[in-house]
C-alpha cells in the first residue's frame, strides 16, 4: 500500500524530532519573563551575577518576535565586575553527561581580553579553559577545538554545548543555530572536576583566578535550556529551505484538488 506523500512527511518529521530528543532530558528552562526562576517547579532559581547594579529585563526582537528578555551588563576591565548568570546544577544532570541550549547575543565585541568573549565556565571561574567565541568570532572551546562559521555581533543566536564523558568516550560538541560547529575529546567540561565542588554552571563571566581574566561582554539572553543527557538540536532551515517547502505545499495542495475533481 503507497502512504500519502502527506503522511510520508508528518511521518519523517516526527522520526526526526524523537531521534533529536530520545537521548536528553529536559530538567530546568528559563524564559526571562521577567523573572529568573525556571518553568519547572523542580529547578532552581537563575542567580543574577549583577556588581554593577545594571542587569535588567528588556524587550528585544528575538527571531522576529518580540519577547522579554535578560540584559547582563558589567566591565571587562575587571573580572570581578563582570556581569552575567549562575546555575546550582546540584542533583539536575549528570555531571559527565549533559547539554545547554543558550538564545543569546553579545551586544559588543569584548572591550578587553584580546577579543575573546566567555559563553559558558563549569569550572567556579577558577580556569581560563571554557567555552567562548572567539577572536575570530566562531566558537572555540578553549584551548581544545574552533568551529568555522561566524558568529555575528550583535543578533541572536541559538548555541549547543553537549558534554558526554563515559567508558573511555570523551565528547564535547557545540552547536551554531542548528549545526555542529565542533568535536573534541576532553573532559574540561565535567561539573564534578576539583574547581566546582558545587557544581555550577557560570554564564557570559569570565575566570577571577588564573591567566586572562577580561574575556567578557555585555549581552542579553531570551531562552536557557538544561538537559540530563545529550541534546542534538534539529537545523535550523536556510531560507531556501522555506521556499521549498512552500513550493511542495502549493504542490501538494494541487495535487490535491485535482484528485477531487
Amino acid at each position: 500500500m503507497k502512504m500519502p506523500l502527506r503522511h510520508i512527511a508528518c511521518a519523517c518529521t516526527l522520526f526526526t524530532v524523537a531521534v533529536s530528543a530520545q537521548s536528553a532530558t529536559l530538567v530546568a528552562s528559563y524564559s526571562f519573563n521577567d523573572t529568573l526562576a525556571a518553568n519547572e517547579a523542580s529547578a532552581p532559581a537563575l542567580v543574577s551575577i549583577n556588581p554593577l547594579w545594571l542587569n535588567q529585563f528588556e524587550d528585544a526582537i528575538v527571531n522576529g518576535v518580540s519577547q522579554r528578555v535578560f540584559r547582563w551588563d558589567g566591565d571587562g576591565e575587571n573580572a570581578t565586575d563582570n556581569a552575567g548568570l549562575q546555575l546550582d546544577a546540584t542533583d539536575l544532570v549528570s555531571y559527565d553527561n549533559y547539554s545547554v541550549e543558550l538564545t543569546f547575543e553579545f551586544l559588543e565585541t569584548a572591550q578587553f581580553g584580546g577579543g575573546w568573549r566567555r559563553i559558558l565556565d563549569t569550572q567556579n571561574r577558577q580556569s581560563d579553559n571554557g567555552f567562548y567565541v572567539s577572536p575570530e568570532d566562531t566558537l572555540q572551546v578553549f584551548p581544545e577545538v574552533s568551529g568555522t562559521t561566524p558568529f555575528f555581533t550583535p543578533g541572536f543566536h541559538t548555541v549547543v554545548l553537549t558534554n558526554f564523558v563515559n567508558g573511555g568516550i570523551r565528547e564535547v560538541k557545540g552547536y551554531l543555530d542548528g549545526n555542529l560547529e565542533l568535536e573534541s575529546d576532553t573532559d574540561q567540561l565535567n561539573l564534578d572536576n576539583v574547581n566546582n565542588p558545587d557544581h555550577l554552571l557560570h554564564f557570559f563571566l569570565d575566570n577571577t583566578a588564573s591567566i586572562a581574566q577580561q574575556e567578557f561582554a555585555d549581552g542579553r539572553i531570551a531562552s536557557l535550556k538544561l538537559y540530563d543527557g545529550i541534546f542534538v538540536p534539529p537545523p535550523i532551515p536556510e531560507p531556501q529551505t522555506y521556499l521549498l517547502m512552500l513550493a511542495g505545499l502549493a504542490g501538494l495542495a494541487w495535487a490535491t484538488r485535482r484528485a477531487h475533481r
